[in-house]
């Protein structure tokens, strides 16, 4: 506990945060800056590493902040960079070396720079490469080889958002057990307010909040949904919301050719604020994907808004304690037509973590790390 614990300074790097961009991760970032400096202990020092782009977007109470003079567009070809060349980012690592942490918090799957020093902690985010190399573009396949096995061999201790990504480190990446944590990300808890439902949809509608990125499988979705529509079994609208990628353009005349567009909306990106009273309107939450580190709506639905929530078959759905009859095949309409039609809303088979849980639990990990006797590892990297 804290309370038997020196003070700590904890460092959190924001350099690969894009907000709009990242989905889930964004969500989780914006978590722990809302609630770590609630599960500090008395005398801990929290400080935001941030280019100026994010800076002049995002709000820290609670943090001290450094600012690179950097534009979002300028830590990205820094990034690139330091993956492909012997180019390294030195202004950011004597920014790092500067706040001297007693532990770096990377939340956001690598350690950028890559000779950042002192010690850290790194969050482990995505796997999806590991098992779905098809579905990521060739140049983000290259830069995740160039960059996450060096990540993981040089964190002090790794954070898994996940059992299943951290049972998956283990056996897929030869990471030693003591290396990982596994801390799952959370909900917010009802605070007994009332969410008004958006004005932004007419009538009853199926909700499904994900970035256009090919495994988020929309056109599976779609597909099933249009064939329901023709047989006249379902009546309420398609909602999507969520950074519209270049897929998005391909999935509109999918939804045309199969005589829905009417029916399919997709909103945008929205603030969470939003994303709330869309949730607060849905009918159901539909979650497809065919590849989750872990699954933030999932909950979000299920826990906060008590709605009906069908999930695609996947291993991180079954540790959320979705039930087996609400995971289906998105593309069987006759599947999916049945998990809607189950009565109330869908109940987790057990109590998840919230986002106080994970961020003392973070904290946690990071005190272990900064009590260690002996040098950081980066300490001993050379030029």
């Amino acid at each position: 506990m804290w309370f038997n614990s020196r003070p700590m300074k904890v460092l959190m790097s924001l350099l690969s945060l894009r907000p709009g961009q990242v989905g889930g991760a964004e969500t989780y970032v914006r978590q722990l800056l809302a609630k770590l400096p609630g599960a500090a202990a008395p005398g801990d020092r929290l400080v935001a590493l941030m280019d100026r782009d994010v800076a002049s977007a995002m709000a820290t109470p609670g943090w001290e902040r450094v600012v690179l003079p950097r534009s979002a567009r300028g830590v990205v070809i820094e990034r690139i960079l330091e993956a492909f060349t012997p180019w390294r980012a030195r202004e950011a690592e004597r920014a790092i070396a500067a706040v001297d942490a007693d532990v770096a918090l990377y939340p956001q799957q690598s350690i950028f720079p890559k000779r950042a020093p002192g010690r850290a902690v790194l969050t482990v985010v995505d796997v999806q490469h590991l098992y779905q190399p098809e579905l990521i573009p060739a140049v983000e396949r290259a830069f995740r080889a160039a960059i996450y096995p060096a990540s993981l061999a040089r964190a002090d201790h790794l954070l898994a958002i996940s059992e299943f990504t951290r049972r998956t480190l283990l056996e897929r990446c030869g990471v030693e057990p003591e290396r990982v944590t596994a801390v799952p990300l959370g909900y917010e808890p009802r605070d007994g307010t009332t969410v008004a439902p958006t004005d932004r949809v007419a009538g009853p509608y199926l909700y499904y909040p994900a970035a256009t990125f090919a495994h988020k499988n929309h056109a599976a979705l779609i597909r099933s949904y249009a064939a329901l529509r023709r047989r006249g079994a379902l009546a309420a609208r398609l909602v999507f919301t969520g950074m519209q990628t270049p897929a998005w353009s391909g999935l509109a005349r999918l939804a045309r050719r199969l005589g829905v567009a009417d029916d399919v909306v997709h909103l945008g990106w929205l603030p969470y604020p939003e994303i709330r009273r869309v949730y607060a309107g849905a009918d159901a939450v539909v979650f497809p994907s065919r590849y989750e580190g872990f699954g933030i709506p999932v909950l979000e639905a299920a826990v906060e808004f008590r709605k009906k929530v069908i999930t695609s078959r996947l291993p991180v759905f079954e540790e959320l304690g979705v039930p087996p009859e609400r995971q289906v095949d998105f593309a069987d309409p006759d599947a999916l037509l049945a998990a809607l039609r189950l009565p109330g809303p869908t109940v987790l088979a057990h109590r998840p973590s919230t986002w106080e849980d994970c961020a003392r639990r973070t904290l946690e990990a990071c005190r272990a790390v900064a009590r260690r006797p002996g040098v950081a590892v980066a300490t001993a990297v050379r030029p």
